[in-house]
């Protein structure tokens, strides 16, 4: 019995000196929250269900314009830069008749509306132009374009003005020293994260209402919204204005359009539009980021489904190029359900990885300098349960940051902080929520340390708070 008190005067008089230690080092944890989630937890870890990689709580069927018309605009040879450059001043000045050189240009319609859309398609400037126009010919030849324009020539100025301003804006933030994978990583996430899908548009049309589904470049950047002919117009537009190549890639059988952007000498898929199905401004997804011709389709392979009426991956496709590089097919950021960041010349993403065989760890923090090899750097534990359900998500909604020498990220109820330099890993705070909702990602930090959580019941869906946080 005597050996029994000793020890426990020692347990004690150790409890004391280190709670001592912790208030002298003002190191004492935020604990608020941390009764909540016990009591909503303890006891039933062992009978809850998985339900998946969580993806389908983000994004069900990707987004497509049924009321579109995509050409199929692939030309024999590149365009003439000479009528180009003729075609778009035309245009510019609002001509009402535009002579073609039939002696030089053999046009039939055909041939016609695919250089007409090849011109609305490269030049999202040309936002003013129709997609409908007459024409005169004789003997079956192209002697005359009659195009439309959606306003007039003085509207057209002024909104020209406010279109150039917003664009300055958006390109304010690229990074001016980084590489051109790092120009078009923030202009994919600045997209992703601050416009979204013109769904009420579209179904205005299909029940003949107004206003209509935005599909040029001026208003999808005014109205932050639009279908993805406005994301791939805006889209070339801000890659132009910092120095990288794009260009439009449609698919009549899937009533959508894309991009592809010159990388380092290569060509590569970006869909914007269907990296933006997540409803939540922590989220992003890199699935159609820097895809090959083979990666865009393998990507959702498991989708294909020749019998579908619109089918839910990427085919049939018209593109004046081909993305034959694979080098980032295979990137672990294409299991991320939030931004990659990059500090000090390191890139970071949170992985999911599903049930690695440890207790509550879906995911793991990635690093490296070459954004297509990254290595895993620490695992993630933590477990994103579906409100008033014994289910889970086999996936991991961790976002990060970096302040000062941390790297800071979450887990499904905590804030914890990454040492960089000592690899060390600290307890931050148990944040202040209920039983039923967990933190799905980090909306951003500021430069005082004021984290932003975004709190939810559920994986996707429109229901959210986002709380803050003093570092």
């Amino acid at each position: 019995m005597k050996t029994f008190f000793r020890a426990m005067a020692g347990f004690l008089l150790c409890a004391m000196l280190f709670t001592f230690t912790l208030w002298r080092n003002d190191a004492f944890p935020d604990l608020s929250g941390i009764t909540a989630f016990v009591q909503d937890t303890a006891g039933r870890l062992d009978t809850l269900q998985q339900i998946g990689s969580g993806q389908e709580g983000i994004a069900g069927l990707r987004p497509t314009d049924d009321a579109a018309q995509f050409p199929e605009y692939t030309l024999s040879e590149e365009l003439d830069p000479d009528l180009e450059t003729y075609l778009c001043n035309a245009f510019a000045n609002f001509e009402s008749e535009i002579t073609i050189d039939a002696s030089k240009y053999t046009w039939n319609e055909e041939i016609l509306q695919a250089v007409v859309s090849e011109i609305r398609f490269t030049h999202p400037e040309l936002f003013f132009v129709g997609k409908n126009f007459s024409y005169q010919s004789q003997g079956g030849i192209i002697q005359k374009l009659r195009p439309t324009y959606t306003c007039t020539k003085e509207e057209a100025a002024a909104m020209t003005v406010e279109y150039e301003a917003m664009i300055d804006e958006i390109v304010a933030g690229v990074p001016t020293d980084g590489s051109d994978f790092d120009k078009l990583l923030y202009l994919h996430d600045y997209f992703v994260l601050h416009y979204s899908y013109d769904h009420t548009g579209l179904e205005n049309e299909k029940n003949n209402r107004e206003p209509r589904a935005i599909r040029d470049a001026y208003s999808f950047l005014k109205e932050k919204t639009g279908v993805c002919q406005a994301y791939m117009l805006a889209f070339i537009a801000v890659t132009a204005e910092v120095g990288i190549e794009s260009i439009p890639v449609t698919s009549s059988r899937m009533n959508h359009a894309w991009n592809m952007v010159k990388l380092d000498g290569a060509w590569y898929h970006v869909d914007v539009t269907w990296d933006d199905t997540a409803s939540y401004p922590s989220y992003t997804s890199y699935s159609y980021f820097l895809q090959s011709d083979a990666g865009i389709i393998a990507i959702d392979e498991d989708r294909i489904n020749e019998t579908a009426t619109v089918p839910d991956w990427h085919c049939d496709w018209a593109a004046t190029q081909k993305a034959a590089d694979v080098k980032y097919d295979s990137a672990v950021w294409r299991k991320t359900h939030s931004p990659m960041i990059k500090s000090s010349e390191v890139y970071y993403c949170a992985v999911s990885e599903g049930d690695t065989g440890e207790r509550n760890v879906f995911g793991a923090v990635y690093s490296g300098v070459d954004p297509a090899a990254l290595t895993r750097d620490f695992a993630v534990s933590g477990l994103w349960r579906l409100k008033g359900s014994a289910e889970y998500y086999v996936a991991c909604y961790t976002g990060l940051a970096v302040y000062g020498n941390e790297l800071i990220y979450n887990t499904n109820n905590t804030l914890r902080a990454h040492d960089l330099i000592t690899g060390e890993d600290r307890l931050i705070a148990f944040l202040e929520i209920d039983g039923s909702e967990s933190i799905f990602g980090l909306c951003g930090i500021s430069s005082g340390g004021v984290v932003s959580c975004l709190i939810a019941t559920q994986a996707g869906g429109e229901e959210y708070r986002i709380i803050s946080y003093q570092l």
